[in-house]
């Protein structure tokens, strides 16, 4: 009597390999786009948090606001020791803008950074730059 083999044919190997590739090819690319929106939505909300301790610093100076992100920057929650760069964890991700434009720049090439600018102690605007060029959000005074 002859033995019956059990097993998988190399060819039935090959194409479960090749179906497993197709399917990493197309998820992986859609993983990165996912973490990169995830760090800009986190950008957005550093963002927020700066414009709640900018409207913080109005509330407690009479209606002016801070002049730079030094005046500001205490403000934030525990001291901004948990404001950090979602692309980059590194700590203090918040800059100053360059000149009063509207709508802001951040004038940085830095992904994750936020970047807070003041006209003349009445008005603000907090903008953020994304993983390649800044964000289309910008909040201001009396959003």
């Amino acid at each position: 009597m002859g033995k019956s083999q059990k097993g998988f044919t190399l060819i039935e190997l090959m194409i479960v390999v090749v179906i497993i590739g197709i399917l990493a090819a197309i998820a992986i690319p859609n993983f990165i786009a996912m973490q990169d929106r995830a760090k800009e939505g986190s950008t957005k909300a550093n963002m927020h948090t700066f414009q709640l301790a900018a409207e913080d610093y109005g509330v407690q100076n009479n209606g002016t606001y801070g002049a730079d992100c030094a005046a500001v920057a205490p403000l934030l929650p525990r001291g901004g020791a948990n404001f950090k760069n979602p692309f980059s964890s590194a700590a203090a991700s918040y800059v100053d803008a360059g000149a009063w434009a509207v709508p802001q720049t951040t004038g940085s090439t830095v992904a994750g950074i936020t970047a807070y600018q003041d006209s003349s102690q009445q008005k603000y605007q907090v903008c953020g730059h994304g993983k390649s060029a800044d964000l289309a959000l910008v909040l201001s005074s009396g959003q």
